[in-house]
């Protein structure tokens, strides 16, 4: 399966697109389904992209070079506030599935699925289309893989603890004047500050000058995860992280500091996780939060605002969202293909040594694991193979289809696991995975040999588009030749 996530970030604008996008990314890698992202950034964006496959890429002022990358996707994920109609439009062409992340009704979509998980999102007056599929409300939002998991939060009678967090960047510098009035309010409180990914050694000094703080900075996930379980209220901007503060059960003093934050602050109010919105660019902002912080010494209140903020967010919803898309995909075809990796070695053992799947073969001798240990890792790893298993929609092994490449032409082959045979579906991946072949590779030719009493192979094959062209004796033993040519 092939999988295209498209987004953009900035310094000026933050980098909130990435992260969610992000937590989609490891959703599909939790399906072992590895997407590729393209993004629109500057060089601070690269900060949070460690141990993923991405690409930055100026794709609205070079669409053409974008297209050359994600053609043949199956499935497309937009992520923008810069991309217009009809840019959506156009990527439309080049996928089978269209997901397009929105929080605001930015744009008349295309004919796709929108996602939208913000806080409500399903009481917004979105237009109802045939062409189009709703995904609505917090249940869907994408967060990130730490915060699949959460474990019940204890909460203290006392207030001794808050972590300050503006996001990826602090684009209206509030980090300092709220350390400021934190540290006047109570010197003893114990706070944890997130500079996000600006220059660490900019703000060395400060651990003289506020001697009960400690400073972080362009920390990951998990680390962000364990400062908000451990404090006992955050002060934060009312972006991306009220949901992972949501999600952890923290209760939270919001400050909204752009012009799209301010609905999701206001609908997070409503919700009972926050007490009344601020605004960055309140006189009384500062004077605000120190009022909640007094508020907010109420282990009561506190516990109010952390269950009603995990009421909402339970943190599955980049899981829920490639779940959705997968079955959205397998509806249409059947199941879906990746490619074969490392823990797939056991149940391609087991299908290869099905005495139905040895009869038909050129090897007829059962395989070892020893054997099969050795020429799978060489397989999964030989840039002159394609390796291949289809699964459905719940992940349950179908079958696998292999080719050995030689030049411009490959050699295919293909079984099924008892459980799905005789269902049809042979057919439709052998032309999936060629299809995939042509698309990925300079291949002129394929091969497939088959012997002459395996009329379902026969059939799943010529169904396939391919063409007898003679036959030829293997190990003593006559198959019939068929060939596919590239369009």
């Amino acid at each position: 399966m092939k999988v295209s996530i498209i987004t953009e970030g900035f310094e000026n604008t933050g980098y909130g697109h990435i992260t969610r996008c992000i937590s989609l990314y490891q959703a599909f890698m939790d399906r072992n389904i590895y997407p590729a992202l393209y993004i629109n950034g500057d060089e601070k964006s690269k900060s949070f992209l460690s141990n993923v496959n991405y690409e930055l890429i100026d794709w609205l002022t070079h669409p053409a070079q974008l297209i050359k990358k994600i053609i043949n996707s199956d499935i497309v994920i937009i992520d923008s506030y810069n991309a217009g109609k009809e840019f959506y439009e156009n990527i439309s062409r080049f996928t089978k599935i269209l997901l397009m992340i929105d929080d605001f009704i930015r744009i008349d979509y295309p004919p796709g699925i929108v996602l939208n998980g913000s806080i409500n999102a399903e009481l917004l007056p979105y237009p109802k289309k045939s062409n189009i599929e709703y995904l609505l409300g917090t249940k869907y939002i994408p967060i990130r893989k730490a915060f699949w998991e959460i474990t019940n939060r204890k909460y203290k009678s006392e207030l001794e603890s808050i972590l300050i967090t503006f996001g990826g960047q602090d684009i209206r510098n509030l980090t300092i004047p709220v350390l400021n009035a934190i540290t006047d309010y109570n010197p003893e409180l114990k706070i944890s500050v997130v500079f996000g990914n600006k220059d660490g050694n900019k703000y060395s000094e400060l651990k003289s000058k506020y001697p009960n703080a400690e400073f972080y900075y362009s920390i990951n996930e998990y680390e962000m995860k364990e400062l908000m379980i451990n404090c006992d209220l955050a002060i934060s901007a009312a972006g991306q992280t009220l949901y992972e503060l949501a999600a952890t059960g923290t209760p939270t003093i919001a400050i909204a500091v752009a012009e799209n934050q301010k609905n999701n602050i206001n609908e997070w109010h409503k919700a009972g996780f926050i007490l009344e919105p601020i605004f960055y660019n309140d006189i009384n902002c500062i004077k605000k939060i120190i009022e909640q912080l007094n508020k907010l010494k109420s282990i009561r209140l506190r516990k109010k605002l952390g269950n009603n903020g995990k009421i909402k967010v339970d943190g599955k919803g980049s899981k829920k969202v490639v779940n959705h898309l997968i079955e959205k995909y397998c509806e249409e075809e059947g199941f879906y293909l990746r490619k074969a990796i490392d823990i797939d070695s056991e149940p391609v053992f087991n299908l290869s040594n099905d005495p139905a799947v040895r009869q038909q073969s050129i090897n007829k001798n059962p395989i070892t694991w020893e054997e099969h240990l050795q020429w799978f890792n060489s397989r999964i790893n030989d840039k002159n193979y394609l390796f291949l298993l289809a699964f459905d929609k719940d992940d349950k092994f179908i079958g696998q289809i292999r080719f050995q490449i030689e030049e411009e032409s490959a050699i295919v082959s293909i079984s099924i696991t008892k459980e799905f045979r005789g269902k049809g579906l042979s057919k439709k991946i052998i032309k999936a995975a060629c299809s995939k072949l042509f698309n990925e590779r300079n291949i002129k030719l394929i091969v497939a040999y088959i012997l002459p009493d395996n009329h379902a192979s026969i059939n799943g094959f010529k169904s396939a588009g391919f063409t007898q062209i003679g036959e030829e004796n293997i190990n003593d033993e006559k198959y019939l030749k068929f060939v596919l040519k590239r369009d």
